[in-house]
């Protein structure tokens, strides 16, 4: 089974729903307030920033009218909800409900595959919490859709209890609370094994479910049972932010129907941001090399993420109200980071394709065919984030497609991938190479860098 598809999150708010099962009797944390995790996990630096979700802007596609109740086009930035449980809670269950609900009727774009990322609170949902429930039927509909034309589909918990990971796009941004409480994971259990059902009703369609997307450490041998429930579906186990060379101690040679699912981006560092663009194709290759070592073994590897971008420009991509490293606006950096003199999230590296050079649209190509010559050329699949949205060029597969810098038609197998070549008088490859080929190599056997900050 090869998996080759684009990931579409299927609701900016995380209300996209999956399913799968798991046994709810593990013993897993203690009581209220006692870390949950493992004497033997390696110790990983927490991401300090955000992954991206969707880009729209709240301000533009989550507003009402006067008329309606509160609008958001009026508030400041530092009042602006930012994730799920600041949008319910200011707009409250019932315009929150209406407005969630217009957006899940947008209809969803075919592809080959697609990602449905979803929320523990579709099926564990308390009065005291601000979240809307309702989604499941508009799963069931996609589901259906996707069975009509052929279309598999990757299920995905993207939230869970407390957040397991701080990010905007577990629902709720901040500190991740959800392995200080017992009753975080029993309601993250709870809600997993109410999907089971739904799951085996649908094997046909969900050849994987991601049991959590994300978090910020979780001993997954002691937290999940695999094969049992359901032996047609994948189960991918996110890599925690670990390195390859520790991806071992997260699953277990015994499973068989277990993905590793690790999200590999250049943009997120401020190392990376530095680099020109042979040395981000070169690194490509390079980062890579200890993640197809463990493919080979008993255990395969989705990238379960990745893009066309090399830069923070874009809208909301460290979260809203905060900037980038490229301008040097973003909390932490004391100045632009940025392969230029100059650095500026305009032209190349703004938000209107149409003002892309034609060396800059060629180095998108060069950069996405070296993904997809490792990717799908010699692991076992890849998704692509995101399937469609706004004012974000390099993240949108469709406009990638459209504008030739992704292939229609991703081959099977990248056997031979055309060298990119620089136009010799670009500033940025007549530019000294930032020392690419040692500092490369420090990130070389230990992908966890790339999640430092996504």
């Amino acid at each position: 089974m090869r998996i080759c598809t684009v990931r579409s999150f299927l609701t900016c708010t995380l209300a996209a729903l999956a399913v799968v099962g798991i046994s709810s009797s593990l013993d897993i944390a203690t009581e209220d307030n006692e870390l949950v995790t493992d004497t033997d996990m390696p110790e990983t630096p927490m991401p300090a920033s955000i992954q991206p979700t969707d880009f729209t802007d709240p301000a533009e596609s989550y507003s009402t009218s006067d008329s309606q109740g509160l609008s958001f086009r009026n508030m400041s930035v530092e009042d602006m909800p930012v994730d799920e449980w600041t949008f319910t809670k200011t707009l409250g269950k019932e315009e929150a409900k209406r407005q969630l609900e217009d957006h899940w009727n947008t209809p969803m774009p075919e592809s080959t595959g697609s990602g449905s990322p979803y929320g523990y609170w579709a099926f564990n949902l308390t009065s005291e919490e601000p979240y809307v429930d309702g989604q499941i039927p508009y799963i069931e509909r996609i589901l259906g859709w996707a069975r009509e034309i052929g279309l598999k589909v990757e299920l995905d918990l993207h939230g869970a209890p407390g957040s397991q990971n701080g990010y905007d796009n577990s629902g709720r941004r901040g500190t991740p609370e959800w392995l200080l409480s017992r009753t975080n994971i029993d309601r993250t259990l709870d809600a997993l094994t109410k999907m089971t059902s739904m799951v085996l009703d649908w094997d046909d369609v969900v050849y994987g479910i991601q049991i959590l997307n994300e978090p910020s450490r979780w001993k997954w041998k002691r937290m999940i049972w695999c094969a049992v429930i359901a032996p047609n579906v994948y189960f991918m186990i996110h890599d925690t932010f670990l390195g390859p060379n520790d991806w071992g101690t997260l699953v277990s040679s015994n499973w068989t129907n277990t993905l590793m699912d690790t999200h590999i981006y250049q943009m997120f560092d401020n190392y990376m941001v530095t680099i020109n663009e042979t040395a981000h194709i070169n690194m490509v290759a390079e980062m890579a090399q200890n993640v197809t070592k463990f493919d080979r073994g008993n255990t395969r590897v989705v990238v379960g993420e990745f893009s066309a971008a090399t830069h923070d420009c874009t809208k909301y991509i460290n979260g809203l109200g905060r900037g980038s490293r490229w301008e040097g606006t973003l909390e932490g950096v004391d100045h632009p980071l940025c392969p230029f003199k100059q650095c500026s999230c305009t032209g190349d590296y703004g938000s209107d394709y149409k003002e892309f050079s034609e060396s800059y649209k060629a180095f998108l190509k060069g950069y996405v065919d070296a993904q997809l010559a490792i990717y799908d050329g010699e692991l076992m699949g890849w998704f692509y984030w995101n399937f469609r949205t706004e004012e974000a060029p390099e993240w949108d597969y469709l406009l990638g497609v459209d504008q030739g810098w992704i292939p229609k038609f991703p081959r099977t197998a990248y056997p031979m991938v055309p060298a990119y070549v620089p136009e010799e008088d670009s500033e940025q490859n007549t530019r000294e190479e930032n020392g690419s080929a040692n500092s490369a190599a420090s990130v070389l056997g230990s992908l966890s860098r790339l999640h430092l900050e996504v």
